[in-house]
């Protein structure tokens, strides 16, 4: 008997003077030359309470004394000393100050020291380890997540801080009543600081003390805290993540409603009170109708925004209860204003929007419940009306808008299947009497349009036997313009060469010019609005072609490819940017080229934004007009009526005309020294004529009478 009471006696002082740790963190932040100081008191260090110390040490060295720029030779940008009560002085980072026992020390210090010409910042960061004899049970800790007293609780996760005095696990007690432990009844739930309830019930409020134990017993005294689990939980994305709300959303306006504004607090605070009024603005809608949303942001552009509304009341907002959402970005200050279109048969009454924006993610793509790091969630309590017997149309467009047609579109609504449609020359109003086109379908097809000019339209809906509703309308659009005739490689406007620029230059346009997908030419921003020319290569092999402004033009900058092969195949050789010498204008030289070769050319403006006039022309030195024998070479008479004559002393092999846009009208192959040329099937004007003698040009100007 003596034995075994000797042996209980060994266990029991076992567990009496069993060892426990706990730890405390300390941190400085500064330059290295300051220099940055982290001072550590012995009077600092209470985790473990009363409790008798056996040792202490540094461990877990963070910050920059692990940083790659420190170092304890002095080859790097810092390094630290460290101190303990006057003692030696430790040099060195991490490596030299983790497991350093600072048993019985009363002050400490770790001091920075630049080792370069620079001042850096340093963050000193070390943790103090106490190994102590508990002589009693732990400190108490409260519940830290939920906070005491917090409603709107989505997840039955629950945490605590860590206990004072050597506790070896932590015991719950949980109920749905003050001092209730109807869930938990002081259960053991480990050495941990969390831990999750699993489901709870929404709408219940629960009441959670958290005890500390260890080998000598519960600690005592402990404070009960109780929150609130939602009754609809609605994720917080924000709030969740601890981040806070940027407040980039200044202003939400819904028209004809009293929403007139965003809560200016933390939108996404959990303190909401889900049809209790805390989302501090509401907005009465109709169902099948449609609203305008006016969204202003702060100083950060790049914004876009997306609205849902939570038919069905399951706390979630799926894609399919998304209303609308921006087409494109807002700018920072800036506002803008997209639509919201109710579903026609939703359960009436009361439910929960949302807004949101972030930054750079499309609003169709927007996440209701995606942190994205920042942006803003508001959210409202909206009252859904029963739908108007005969709903005004609303989100008129015009697509596929062409020279002479354009596809008209609007909300098809509800159940409306029939519209009365107006369409009229811009500046007309609304119609007084019978709208231009009744009784049509959604879409409209327009036809039979003028090019290049503006166009309203008016739509009303036809419900039959409740009505037609109010106009809607104007939406103006106006129509292209009908593109030149070089709109693609199957149609080049010939260039002919001369010996400068100015010789044979043709003023060109892009006006209505569409995108003919050439082979991607890799400059100068290519988005279509492209127009083609072609040029037969000089004897020389050599040839330039060369782009300049026309004065008052829309176009300022171009680009400029050329091709070789066929429309069919066609190869690029060079593109151009800004080489000409005339502002941001292009010009590409070729050399070694075979003559007669035929190459094309393509011409667009920079980024394809604005149509209008430009100066092209294609030319080569070796053309130089001074190499004829002005004396011996005649063209009369100019101006010319019917019949041009040619001579020159040496033999002329061929004569082409081209009119003032350079397309070539006339070509007549020769092999005499005289001709006479019939000009009397041409239109008057002004053409140019290109006379070919052995290889030499010769182009004039001549006035068709």
């Amino acid at each position: 008997m003596k034995r075994i009471i000797t042996l209980i006696l060994l266990v029991f002082a076992g567990q009496l003077f069993a060892q426990s740790t706990c730890r405390q963190t300390f941190t400085a932040t500064g330059n290295d030359d300051g220099p940055t100081v982290l001072t550590i008191n012995a009077a600092d260090i209470n985790c473990h309470g009363a409790n008798p110390v056996t040792n202490m040490k540094l461990i877990n060295a963070a910050g920059s004394l692990t940083s790659g720029y420190c170092s304890s030779d002095g080859s790097s940008w810092f390094g630290f000393d460290l101190s303990v009560d006057g003692g030696a002085v430790v040099t060195g980072c991490a490596a030299a100050f983790n497991e350093l026992s600072i048993t019985g020390f009363n002050t400490l210090t770790i001091t920075s020291h630049d080792d370069d010409e620079y001042a850096d910042s340093v963050t000193i960061t070390i943790d103090v380890e106490v190994a102590f004899t508990p002589t009693g049970p732990p400190s108490c800790v409260a519940l830290s997540a939920p906070s005491n007293g917090q409603i709107n609780v989505a997840s039955g996760q629950i945490s605590w801080p860590a206990a004072s005095g050597g506790p070896s696990g932590y015991k719950l007690k949980v109920g749905t009543t003050p001092g209730g432990t109807n869930v938990l009844n002081m259960v053991d739930v480990g050495n941990v600081l969390t831990y999750d309830l699993g489901a709870l019930t929404p709408g219940g409020t629960y009441y959670v003390t958290v005890v500390p134990f260890n080998a000598n017993g519960d600690a005592v005294g402990c404070t009960e805290s109780s929150f609130t689990t939602c009754l609809i939980c609605y994720c917080e994305p924000l709030y969740e993540t601890g981040k806070t709300d940027g407040d980039l959303i200044s202003s939400i306006i819904i028209a004809g409603t009293t929403l007139s504004n965003d809560s200016g607090t933390d939108e996404v605070n959990p303190a909401y009170t889900f049809f209790s009024g805390a989302p501090n603005y509401t907005a009465t809608l109709q169902a099948g109708s449609t609203y305008d949303i006016q969204v202003t942001v702060g100083s950060y552009g790049g914004q876009n925004v997306a609205a849902w509304i939570d038919y069905d009341d399951d706390g979630s907002f799926e894609t399919t209860e998304r209303v609308g959402y921006t087409t494109s970005s807002i700018t920072g200050g800036g506002s803008a204003t997209f639509q919201i279109v109710l579903a026609c048969n939703p359960s009436l009454g009361t439910h929960r929007m949302r807004i949101r924006d972030v930054w750079n993610t499309p609003g169709a793509n927007i996440d209701p419940c995606d942190e994205y790091g920042f942006g803003e969630t508001e959210d409202y309590n909206i009252t859904i009306s029963a739908p108007a017997a005969c709903p005004q149309p609303s989100m008129l467009a015009a697509s596929s808008v062409t020279n002479a047609t354009a596809s008209l579109s609007w909300n098809a609504g509800c159940s409306e299947t029939v519209w009365n449609l107006h369409l009229a020359p811009s500046g007309g109003g609304a119609p007084a009497g019978a709208p231009s086109n009744p009784g049509v379908t959604f879409p409209f097809n327009a036809t039979g349009l003028t090019a290049l000019s503006s166009y309203d339209f008016y739509v009303q809906a036809d419900c039959a036997g409740n009505g037609t509703s109010a106009w809607t309308g104007p939406f103006t659009f106006t129509t292209a313009a009908i593109p030149p005739a070089n709109d693609n490689c199957s149609n080049v406007v010939s260039l002919t060469p001369g010996s400068v620029f100015a010789d044979n230059e043709v003023v060109a346009n892009n006006v209505g010019a569409t995108d003919s997908t050439p082979p991607a030419p890799g400059c100068a921003s290519f988005n279509g609005g492209d127009v083609w020319f072609s040029i037969a290569v000089p004897n020389s092999g050599s040839i330039t072609i060369e782009t300049n402004n026309d004065s008052g033009s829309a176009i300022t900058d171009t680009g400029l490819a050329v091709y070789e092969g066929s429309c069919a195949g066609l190869t690029l050789l060079d593109c151009d940017d800004d080489s000409s010498a005339d502002g941001n204008f292009s010009l590409v030289s070729l050399t070694g080229r075979t003559p007669g070769e035929i190459l094309y050319v393509n011409v667009w403006e920079f980024g394809g934004g604005a149509g209008g006039t430009f100066k092209i022309s294609a030319y080569d030195a070796s053309l130089s007009t001074g190499s004829f024998d002005l004396s011996s070479f005649k063209v009369y008479p100019n101006p010319v009526k019917d019949v041009l004559n040619i001579s020159y002393s040496s033999t002329i092999t061929s004569v082409e005309i081209f009119n003032m846009i350079g397309q070539k009208v006339n070509h007549k192959s020769l092999n005499v020294t005289q001709s006479q040329i019939d000009m009397s099937n041409l239109a008057n004007g002004a053409y140019i004529v290109k006379i070919n003698v052995d290889g030499l040009t010769k182009s004039i100007k001549v006035i068709k009478q």
